[in-house]
């Protein structure tokens, strides 16, 4: 028997991966080899990426994999990206595969020629491999669920976030032109979509599919960091490394709610409440985004606020700049616990300096990805070194010194290393207020009561004798302090201080609490597993004599998976029934869109210009007004357009004015009818295709006497008795 559960343990995720495989090609989808392709790219990007990856004192159930791929790509991808920016080398396909291929190859060498360590053991391989398949599962799951709605939708964000790829992609520029702010550089925190270039350019795709798969890979890769990282500080604080059934039962259970779970406003009124509503023969509705909502006017508070968590962003179809730098975010976590809880008697101190360096480039990058993680995460790293440092080397001078040092090094590394993305970027907070308005404490309940709860429970048995037994390591209780009352920290800090930005009165709060609580949603389901796997240890070693732990125990299993059901509504309420097969388009962000009555014209149009090999194309289109369907032809194409979505170009340039006139330059063009006017238009923002569209008509009287004789018809039709046309300009009409 103990043969054949070895051999079974041997070939599982062969198993899985071979079954996740077979999905893919039973589906049929358009996508299907593009998936294939993205998939492998994944596997080798973490692969070969584990030498540069610190691994410690933070033992991980799969060797790593997610960790070593978020670090990995990081330092492939920025690596390049700098390389192209600094020396201005062509961002595109050939850079990529040239960086990679020198971090593929210099691990190697340090492997077996510096270290002379086996590059990898075989146990060590097999579960990297488990690792790689449980990620392809979640990864398989949201590839199908997607493809019920793929479709960029101009009313979310990912409108704007398709079109930065879209753009990036087509430039091939590692600082790209503002698609929607024709001739100036993007002023926005567009690395997170560069880097999912990036794995398009590896993977031999475009942004048409590779859009929804980072989509499904940001889901797949929150699952297994969250299980890595509660696996291992679980492992950490009990002083238990090995493997052990308490740690990978908190770990899957913490990934599960991270991954697809809810706040508790779900529990609450997704499932109580209709519950009750039934009993008594009441009807009770519930739409998926309740949750992230409950602070508003609307909901009877004096302010907005918003309370996102990854599976919604998912669902929406959000690869913004908050959510996709989370793959980015949680290496960082696991590298500083590592640092931090890593063996200080060692003669060298090279390690302590390549991950304190690691961090302060993690950090630098935040700057360029999404600012506001930069401002997270660099004081939850300071909170962590202080505590830990405190703790090892007492409260001393020497000790102060030796943390002062290390936060002007990070300081220092952090600043340097995003020059290239800072030095042509305008920064458009304006500065720091305190809150005028604040949250309910009804409501500040429902959503945050029970993670207080949770994290001060562990607090409590951390540092009281109730933990006594079983939380061995005092540098990583001190640790992982820190990095509570930091993530406590978050949910706090909107109440008594926000960042000025262009939102006015009601909204004020509004991005600042967005921007900590998503970061605080994650953070807690790592506590939470932490919490449930102490409590199902102290359960076990003390034989269910422990009703405290026992009820502990019970209780946030209970919870996790309640919230994770949240997932079934949600995709329901967006996606309608993903178990009819008959129902799904595929991956493609433009998919059926050929075949639409609206959008199809515009598919043809973009279908014209990305036959166009320029790398920068500038058009005409209307001046998109913010999550509606304008300024459409310039997202699918990649090209650039004078002024487009008004609200989101008037927060990025901080100033509402410029935004206003080259809005009121575009309305000019297409109903002045005057020709000199149009002439001197195209001139100035070197326009190459005027397109007159349904948003066109629909937005503006279009009198064509001012540009119809200024090129040539590419494509046109006509669309409710209006004639639609794409026109490239001939130059010498000009």
């Amino acid at each position: 028997m103990d043969r054949f559960r070895k051999s079974f343990s041997d070939f599982f995720s062969l198993i899985v991966l071979a079954f996740t495989v077979i999905c893919f090609l039973i589906m049929k989808d358009t996508g299907t080899t593009a998936a294939l392709c993205w998939l492998a790219v994944v596997f080798s990007v973490s692969f070969f990426m584990r030498p540069f990856i610190p691994q410690r004192s933070m033992k991980y159930p799969d060797a790593g994999f997610g960790i070593c791929f978020g670090a990995g790509l990081f330092l492939c991808f920025f690596t390049t990206w700098t390389v192209c920016a600094v020396f201005g080398i062509e961002y595109a396909r050939p850079a990529a595969y040239i960086v990679s291929a020198f971090f593929a190859i210099a691990g190697i060498v340090i492997r077996l020629f510096v270290t002379k360590e086996p590059y990898i053991t075989r146990t060590e391989f097999k579960r990297f491999f488990t690792g790689f398949a449980f990620f392809a599962v979640v990864f398989l799951i949201w590839f199908w669920v997607i493809g019920f709605n793929p479709q960029v939708d101009p009313g979310t964000e990912n409108y704007m976030d398709f079109g930065f790829m879209q753009t990036i992609f087509r430039q091939k520029a590692a600082i790209p032109y503002d698609p929607w702010f024709a001739g100036n550089k993007l002023n926005y925190y567009y690395l997170g979509q560069s880097a999912s270039v990036f794995m398009c350019y590896l993977s031999g795709t475009t942004p048409e599919f590779g859009y929804n798969m980072m989509l499904a890979t940001f889901s797949g890769m929150v699952f297994v960091m969250v299980y890595e990282l509660v696996f291992a500080l679980a492992g950490a604080l009990t002083g238990r490394k090995e493997d052990g059934f308490f740690k990978t039962f908190g770990a899957v259970i913490a990934a599960v709610f991270a991954t697809f779970g809810a706040n508790p406003h779900w529990i609450l009124y997704g499932m109580i409440e209709p519950t009750v509503s039934r009993m008594f023969g009441t009807e009770s509705s519930y739409w998926f985004s309740d949750p992230t909502v409950y602070i508003s006017t609307e909901m009877g508070d004096i302010d907005n606020g918003k309370n996102e968590f990854p599976v919604y962003s998912v669902i929406l179809g959000d690869l913004h700049a908050h959510v996709i730098n989370l793959i980015f975010v949680l290496p960082l976590v696991a590298i500083l616990f590592d640092l931090v809880l890593s063996d200080k008697d060692r003669k060298s101190r090279l390690p302590d300096i390549y991950s304190l360096t690691l961090i302060s480039m993690l950090l630098g990058y935040y700057k360029g990805a999404n600012y506001w993680d930069f401002a997270i995460y660099f004081v939850i790293t300071g909170a962590v070194i202080v505590f830990t440092d405190i703790i090892r080397y007492g409260a001393r001078l020497q000790t102060f010194i030796q943390i002062s040092i290390k936060a002007v090094f990070v300081t220092a590394v952090s600043y340097v290393v995003i020059i290239p993305f800072s030095i042509g970027f305008d920064k458009m907070e304006s500065g720091i207020a305190l809150c005028d308005n604040h949250t309910a404490i009804s409501k500040l309940a429902v959503l945050w009561l029970a993670a207080f709860v949770i994290s001060i429970g562990l607090l409590i048995a951390m540092h009281f004798r109730i933990g006594k037994t079983v939380f061995r390591d005092r540098v990583a209780c001190g640790g992982l302090t820190a990095f509570i009352l930091c993530t406590m920290g978050l949910v706090i800090t909107p109440e008594v201080i926000y960042v000025i930005d262009i939102y006015g009165e009601g909204n004020q709060r509004f991005n600042t609490m967005f921007k900590l609580t998503y970061q605080a949603f994650t953070l807690f389901a790592i506590i939470t597993g932490v919490a449930l796997s102490v409590a199902l240890w102290r359960s076990i070693s003390e034989r269910g004599q422990n009703i405290v732990s026992v009820g502990v125990t019970v209780l946030l299993t209970v919870f996790c998976i309640a919230s994770a059901d949240y997932c079934r509504d949600a995709v329901s309420d967006w996606y309608g029934d993903v178990f009819d097969p008959g129902r799904r388009v595929g991956i493609s962000s433009f998919a059926n869109l050929r075949n639409d009555s609206v959008y199809g014209f515009e598919m043809t149009a973009a279908d014209h210009l990305n036959e166009d090999d320029r790398k920068i194309i500038n058009i005409i289109e209307a001046a998109g007004n913010s999550y509606t369907h304008e300024s459409a032809l310039s997202v699918y194409s990649g090209a650039c357009t004078p002024v487009g979505w008004f609200v989101h170009e008037w927060m990025w340039h901080n100033d509402a004015e410029p935004v206003k006139e080259r809005a009121d330059e575009v309305a000019y063009f297409y109903c002045s009818g005057d020709e000199g006017f149009c002439r001197q238009y195209i001139k100035d923002h070197d326009i190459d295709y005027i397109f007159v569209g349904p948003a066109e008509v629909c937005k503006y009287p279009v009198n064509r006497n001012g540009f119809w004789k200024l090129g040539d018809v590419c494509c046109e039709t006509i669309w409710q008795d209006s004639d639609l046309a794409l026109i490239k300009v001939d130059r010498s009409r000009i």
